[in-house]
């Protein structure tokens, strides 16, 4: 494909590339971190020729010294001097490049790479390089790639949720569940929209947004390395974008923050060591110790935005016990009922977003129904921003219709702290089928999980109980 100013299916132009590295016998998480260290290296390459120069690559290791090799040449400069100098470096090209080992089997299979590299000026397409040619990667790695899904998080739904909380620039912003930096360039984005691109903050306040008022979290190191990548394309460079796990014990658990906006794994047990003595209600599911995780997080008057699977709103024992603290201690304002299969091909459990801000307790919960009468979203029909456009539009005035209602605290409490919108929501008569397989399925998973935890205190209690008599 030759170089052009037109518009590029950026999406298969990546895809290509990653097929010479199938070829050369790598698998799917090994050709997309390859792919991704060199298409780093040439935008890298193009920032400079334009002008930025936020991030330094040492001349030796730059894009253009790196293609001007030919053959074993260039397959060794590769191996024993970029690679392993960029892993040298301080700061966040240090961070990116530590522990990166080059798989290409073959110079033919690099040459090749970095010519079909090469032979676009991805600053000069047509699209958001950054957004499209990137995150295509990485979404299709998600798709493919088992497991990955919950690594990404669909453009649409996390631009909603970043609109809907408005995070300013002076905001402490964390992702606990950071992924690819998703949230994290979208708030940053978002902050830029909101100040003339910029041009009305302060050097030093546009410095600190860019360095030290984001900040994530990332369980798996493969993953937060395709993360640095990302944000270091968005001029980003966040001091604490960390490997490590966030449910565990530590001086992370200390700090405090403005605003969290997330979409945490969910489903399973997690393999927990230690219990955490900040939480109130012991349990091993990931997603209920990630909402105690945010609200332990948060300052006085902080909002939290997260995803969350239905089974979080209504389901039994841990989750009941939660609700009951997170009602009581956090205004629960906004619950955004996502449409059936919002995170398609990822997982098809259904889910929802949880606004909540720290202080003050909840009077009633709005409630905004995105799936009764809404298409299941599939490949033939994906997310799309206008999806959110109403909800995003009245989210302030909360003028009743027939998707935005609310549920006073006393009606909520006498549901049994239930957050089920179908308690409190008036269908009509043409709403009223039968629900769809995917929530009936998220409905019978939370209820085999109640039954389970339930069964599994009553052993500890047995146990206990026979400990005491010996």
């Amino acid at each position: 494909m030759s170089r052009n100013n037109g518009k590029l299916d950026v999406e298969q132009k990546i895809w290509d590339i990653c097929g010479i590295l199938r070829e050369d016998g790598m698998h799917i998480g090994t050709y997309v971190e390859q792919v991704t260290v060199l298409l780093f290296l040439k935008m890298m390459d193009e920032r400079e020729q334009f002008g930025s120069e936020s991030i330094e690559i040492p001349e030796e290791c730059q894009w253009c010294t790196l293609k001007e090799k030919g053959g074993e040449e260039q397959l060794e400069h590769y191996n024993r001097v970029v690679l392993p100098t960029l892993g040298d470096q301080d700061g966040i090209v240090g961070d990116i490049f530590a522990r990166v080992n080059s798989q290409f089997r073959t110079p033919v299979s690099l040459r090749e790479a970095i010519r079909e590299i090469d032979d676009i000026e991805w600053s000069s397409i047509e699209v958001d390089v950054k957004g499209t040619a990137y995150e295509a990667l990485l979404q299709r790695y998600a798709e493919e790639a088992k497991g990955a899904g919950q690594y990404f998080t669909p453009r649409p739904a996390i631009e909603a949720i970043v609109e809907a909380v408005n995070p300013k620039h002076d905001d402490e912003i964390h992702d606990p569940a950071a992924g690819t930096g998703g949230f994290l360039i979208h708030a940053f984005e978002h902050i830029l929209r909101n100040t003339n691109e910029g041009a009305d903050l302060t050097r030093d306040e546009r410095k600190a947004l860019m360095t030290e008022n984001l900040s994530g979290m990332e369980l798996v190191p493969e993953t937060r390395r395709l993360g640095l990548m990302n944000l270091a394309l968005h001029d980003l460079q966040p001091q604490n974008f960390e490997v490590g796990d966030s449910l565990s014990p530590g001086a992370h658990t200390e700090e405090r923050y403005d605003v969290i906006l997330t979409n945490p794994p969910y489903g399973g047990n997690q393999k927990k060591t230690r219990p955490r003595e900040d939480f109130m209600v012991d349990t091993k599911s990931p997603e209920l110790n990630f909402v105690q995780h945010n609200m332990t997080l948060l300052k006085q008057g902080g909002e939290c935005g997260m995803v969350v699977p239905d089974g979080v709103l209504f389901q039994e024992g841990a989750a009941k016990r939660i609700r009951e603290n997170l009602l009581r201690d956090y205004d629960v304002h906004t619950i955004l009922i996502l449409p059936i299969g919002a995170f398609h091909p990822y997982t098809n459990v259904t889910t929802n977003v949880l606004f909540f801000q720290k202080g003050g307790g909840t009077d009633e919960v709005w409630f905004y129904d995105l799936r009764t009468q809404v298409e299941k979203i599939k490949k033939s029909n994906p997310l799309t921003s206008e999806q959110f456009g109403d909800f995003l539009t009245n989210y302030d005035t909360r003028q009743e219709s027939d998707r935005y209602f609310k549920a006073p605290i006393q009606e909520i409490e006498e549901n049994d702290y239930s957050l089920n919108y179908k308690k409190y929501k008036d269908f009509d008569d043409e709403e009223l089928d039968i629900a769809e397989p995917e929530e009936l399925l998220t409905e019978f998973i939370s209820l085999q999980e109640t039954i389970s935890e339930n069964a599994e205190d009553i052993l500890n209690e047995l146990e206990a109980e026979e400990s005491r008599d010996d």
